[in-house]
């Protein structure tokens, strides 16, 4: 079974922008940086919820894996349907640039 057999989800990756409100300031909107991105989620468990990777403490409710994008960062969204999840870390498996594991909160739980 292939890597990419397994992806059985696809998410729309969304990042923070700035845009004139028209009245001569800004506001902070979403903007779409990679559209259906095929991905797999694999549900944590509560003791699997808190990472410690050099950081005080990154909590996630899924790993979300996917093949290798360059420039996905921490703050960004994944969008699955009406969901969104803040990506808190993103892990380059064995460091050679083919897949990514994200630790990822779901917006409005567990915040």
């Amino acid at each position: 079974m292939s890597f990419r057999s397994l992806l059985n989800s696809k998410v729309n990756i969304k990042r923070k922008t700035q845009a004139a409100d028209g009245q001569g300031g800004y506001t902070t909107t979403w903007a779409v940086v990679h559209y259906r991105v095929k991905c797999r989620f694999q549900a944590l468990t509560s003791k699997e919820a808190m990472l410690s990777y050099d950081k005080a403490a990154v909590f996630a409710n899924y790993y979300v894996h996917m093949e290798h994008i360059s420039d996905v960062a921490e703050g960004d969204r994944l969008y699955l349907g009406t969901r969104a999840f803040e990506v808190k870390m993103v892990i380059d498996y064995a460091e050679v640039g083919k897949y990514l594991k994200l630790a990822v909160l779901e917006i409005g739980r567990g915040e």
